[in-house]
């Protein structure tokens, strides 16, 4: 009996032990050269521990704002790059990468089909998983009729991928009663981007950033030409000029469901500086830089988006028929958004010779959300707790965290709006 009771002990461990199996968040895209791409990297799940939640509270609303998920980029430029490739092609010069290569950038060209910006099947997968984790986390938020309502940005990858979201849900729980919307006056809350003048400026800094760049020409030749010489005589062009159209075709790969071939035939230390370009762009523009960051959280869009969630909240925690606020819109508003209300990680005050190091590809890729869970106790007091792609976070505005009554993150967020 004893030997049998060992066996069970040992099995209720194991069991334990998996349950209490954490992802570590990656510090760097060695892994993953996917996340080089930064917001056009594909949505990534990392389970983190996270902070039990305190005695006698459970949550019973979400407030939500998700990016699209996976979409096309602008292939203005595919054709023509395609057309230097066919000639090396022919020439006999390419080698059998860089045939592999031809490829897979044929196939995103004809799978782009002159539509730019529109949702791959991988965008709409992203959103169905998401959706799928919150209601298997909160199965208390979404049960029986409760209301949930969905409202997107006018732009059709955030209208199917609202689309997405809402069916996995009602795929769990068809008895849920949800709204859709759209129309130019969510717009005034629901996207923004930077001034004209602020983006001149701006792009001053990224000229002086990577003028004194080097690309390794000679690795990409090495990988990508059989025989060089045949290859640039027929390119019709700089190796430097087909590095950067193939490099547009590599950061929208992984939108597709692409191998890695094309990234495969950079150094990895270009596909590094790359990043680092992509993630000075959109802090330096889009969060609290310490050059533009008082400019961009001065545009009136942002401050509208922090009233509605104070108002949809507020509504919810008294009407008690709520469910989840879920809304969907765009990279560039959810990274002002968050800069603004002091999300960690994104609201940190960095200048230029910080922003190169910071991680976007953690904080902004596809699909990237922004939740507000909403926890109650029997005496009606009510706690919150923000998340960043699904990651318990914490918010610079406030002491101590992650969970904080309401009254204060409000308050909070009420003095951000008025500034």
């Amino acid at each position: 009996m004893k030997r049998i009771l060992f066996f069970v002990v040992l099995a209720a461990l194991a069991v334990s032990c998996t349950k209490q199996s954490y992802d570590v968040v990656p510090e760097d895209i060695d892994d993953n050269l996917y996340r080089f791409a930064v917001n056009t990297s594909p949505y990534e799940y990392f389970n983190t521990p996270e902070t039990p939640v305190p005695a006698g509270y459970k949550p019973f609303y979400i407030s939500h704002y998700g990016r699209h998920g996976s979409r096309s980029n602008w292939g203005f430029g595919y054709p023509a790059a395609i057309k230097r490739l066919n000639k090396v092609q022919e020439a006999g010069a390419l080698s059998e990468e860089g045939e592999r290569a031809l490829e897979v950038a044929r196939t995103i060209n004809r799978l782009h089909n002159d539509m730019n910006g529109r949702l791959t099947p991988r965008g709409a997968k992203e959103h169905r998983q998401i959706a799928h984790r919150m209601y298997t986390k909160y199965k208390n938020v979404f049960r029986g009729d409760r209301h949930v309502q969905a409202v997107s940005s006018t732009s059709p990858r955030c209208l199917v991928s609202m689309a997405a979201f809402t069916g996995e849900l009602l795929s769990l729980n068809p008895k849920l009663d949800v709204s859709w919307d759209t129309g130019e006056q969510y717009m005034k809350y629901m996207s923004s981007s930077d001034p004209n003048d602020m983006q001149k400026e701006a792009f001053k800094i990224l000229g002086e950033y990577v003028k004194d760049y080097t690309a390794d020409t000679a690795y990409f030749s090495q990988r990508i030409f059989k025989d060089e010489a045949a290859g640039r005589a027929a390119l019709g062009g700089s190796v430097e000029g087909l590095m950067n159209d193939l490099i547009s075709f590599a950061a929208i790969s992984g939108a597709f469901d692409q191998d890695k071939t094309l990234l495969e035939l950079f150094n990895v230390k270009d596909l590094k500086h790359y990043m680092q370009i992509i993630s000075l762009d959109l802090f330096l523009r889009q969060c609290n830089s310490a050059e533009f960051g008082d400019q961009r959280m001065a545009v009136p869009e942002v401050g509208a988006l922090i009233k509605d969630v104070i108002e949809r909240a507020d509504e919810a925690i008294a009407s008690g028929d709520c469910a989840a606020d879920l809304r969907f819109g765009h990279d560039y508003h959810l990274l002002a958004f968050c800069s603004k209300i002091g999300v960690k990680g994104i609201g940190e005050r960095l200048g230029k010779d910080e922003i190169p190091d910071w991680p976007g590809w953690l904080y902004t890729p596809f699909a990237g959300n922004f939740q507000i869970v909403f926890y109650k106790n029997k005496a009606g007091k009510v706690l919150v707790k923000c998340f960043i792609n699904e990651r318990e976070t914490t918010l610079l505005t406030l002491p101590d965290g992650p969970y904080y009554s309401w009254d204060a993150v409000k308050a909070a967020f009420m003095q951000e709006e008025a500034d």
